[in-house]
């Protein structure tokens, strides 16, 4: 498997009027970054020629601490306003690092059904940001019927959920693959000694879409999906 390491370069075009106060901000952007898991480094720079134009990079150990940036609640707010600070819209390119050295770990399965297993393993290995990393940024997971979360609630539920000591297992019964886009019906069983009203089994449905690295990522778990 190769390095993970992910860096990122963009350009933000300020409006004149905003110049200053975009320069501020991505500022701060950066010093928060700095202080995130996974951050190797970030800087903000500011066009020699023309002072309206800001050039961000950063740089970041593995695909999920870049995901885990970019859902921040104030990397999202940011934006959702940037139209109050850009004259045109910011233009960002994702970055791998060529010829990097290879590392140990799991190659990223060409089968979408391979991923139900690297769930599994996440869960059992109680590891919550291994957990998070199955799912595409936005994803979301029906936590109860008629009930999704996704983002910081998605985690925390997760969270709070590992305490009670879940014992889960899944199996992929069908799997449909339609280009990017992969449905799995999955029957599982959980076990939570904790709580007995909470064990029990039944058929999900889960849906997945291959990103750009062509990488299979979760885009809805929903365990009541299918009866």
């Amino acid at each position: 498997m190769q390095n993970e390491i992910q860096s990122a370069v963009g350009f933000a075009h300020a409006k004149p009027e905003k110049a200053a106060e975009l320069g501020d901000l991505l500022v701060s952007f950066a010093e928060r970054s700095r202080n995130e898991p996974g951050c190797l480094g970030s800087w903000i720079n500011q066009d020699a020629q023309d002072p309206h134009l800001f050039v961000f990079y950063e740089i970041w150990a593995t695909r999920k601490d870049l995901a885990r940036h970019l859902g921040q609640p104030y990397m999202k707010e940011f934006l959702a306003d940037r139209d109050t600070y850009l004259q045109k819209d910011l233009e960002v390119r994702q970055l791998t690092l060529a010829g990097a050295p290879e590392q140990d770990g799991p190659a990223d399965p060409a089968d979408p059904a391979e991923m139900n297993q690297r769930y599994l393993d996440a869960y059992a290995a109680r590891d919550i940001d291994a957990i998070m990393a199955v799912y595409a940024p936005g994803a979301a997971a029906v936590w109860e019927p008629g009930k999704s979360v996704s983002g910081d609630e998605h985690r925390a539920a997760v969270v709070e959920f590992l305490t009670l000591d879940p014992q889960l297992s899944a199996e992929v019964v069908e799997s449909y693959v339609v280009g990017d886009t992969a449905a799995l019906v999955v029957d599982w069983s959980i076990t939570v000694p904790s709580k007995p009203e909470m064990t029990g089994t039944g058929r999900g449905l889960d849906v997945l879409k291959k990103n750009a690295r062509g990488e299979w990522r979760y885009v809805m778990t929903n365990p009541f999906g299918s009866v």
